[in-house]
């Protein structure tokens, strides 16, 4: 039976968890991300910045080594990891054992921002969707990498979030992007059912959908959010809050949008709804945090 709640307010408010003053870095998620190719380097960064803001203990940021010089500029508090790269400069299939290896002591691996569409950088992907024992999140290039490919979703035994566009989401399951529009809880249901993947589809009203039925449509953010990274941004900020509520991956997610586009809606209060970019996304996040904080105390 399908259950369907309207995510105006903050729904799940236990997600953001009151930490304890005696809190240690790892208690606060540890995240693997894979992104980042050559002419799509902004992706990374973006990525990891908001699962910082978001709150995130620990964050290993796992590029293409052909662009250490890049990534050199990357945001400090990063654990940088360069990666096997390929001629094309994107992450290349020969870095499988060293990324299997380091996803051991991580709670969540995220997957895709500018990960490029790269022959081998895909197949990496798909080895990686296939035997990755933790939970996953992939975007972006993590989703163009299943086309053809998606029954390695529904043959995962650890969770998997996927955030794709109407786009993204009708180059896998060989749909027209239109009739996804048209009916975007329909499509995110199925996709949640048949891939055993909860299922954040994206733009006006994000759809969150889980394989046992529950639906959430988030009613925060809007035009605002539609400009280039911003998706990065939610991948970020996804992973942070899953990976400090493992055992409520589906509550944890639709937070992580609501956040996501309330951070937008402050964004445009402040600077006009034309002029918001993906990183002015990132520079509200704390301040909306904080209002559900504040706002949530004065209920208790």
């Amino acid at each position: 039976m399908t259950n369907i709640l309207s995510q105006d307010h903050l729904i799940f408010p236990e997600i953001l968890w009151k930490r304890p003053q005696n809190i240690y870095k790892r208690q606060c998620g540890k995240i693997l991300i894979l992104a980042g190719s050559r002419g799509m380097a902004g992706a990374a960064a973006l990525s990891t910045e908001a699962a910082f803001r978001a709150g995130a203990g620990i964050v290993l940021l796992g590029f293409p080594d052909a662009l250490k010089e890049v990534y050199k500029k990357v945001l400090p508090e990063t654990m940088s990891i360069p990666l096997i790269s390929t001629p094309a400069g994107s992450v290349s299939l020969r870095a499988y054992p060293g990324i299997m290896e380091i996803a051991k002591d991580v709670d969540i691996v995220a997957c895709g921002p500018g990960l490029s569409r790269n022959t081998e950088t895909a197949q990496l992907v798909q080895k990686l969707v296939k035997n990755l024992n933790k939970p996953l999140v992939l975007d972006a290039d993590g989703l163009n990498a299943l086309i053809d490919k998606t029954k390695l979703l529904a043959q995962r035994t650890w969770p998997t979030i996927i955030t794709p566009h109407p786009g993204e989401l009708a180059r896998l399951i060989k749909e027209k992007p239109q009739n996804i529009n048209k009916n975007r809880i329909k499509f995110a249901q199925k996709t949640a059912l048949e891939f055993k993947s909860i299922t954040v589809l994206k733009g006006y009203q994000t759809v969150i959908a889980e394989p046992e039925g529950k639906i959430i449509i988030n009613k925060t953010g809007g035009p605002e959010l539609a400009t280039a990274g911003t998706g990065d941004v939610l991948t970020g900020i996804i992973s942070t809050l899953c990976s400090q509520n493992l055992n409520r991956l589906f509550e944890a997610t639709s937070t992580a949008v609501y956040l996501h586009g309330l951070a937008g809606d402050l964004a445009t209060k402040k600077i006009g709804e034309r002029s918001v970019i993906a990183s002015d996304i990132i520079q509200f996040l704390p301040l909306a945090i904080k209002k559900i904080e504040e706002d949530y105390e004065k209920e208790v």
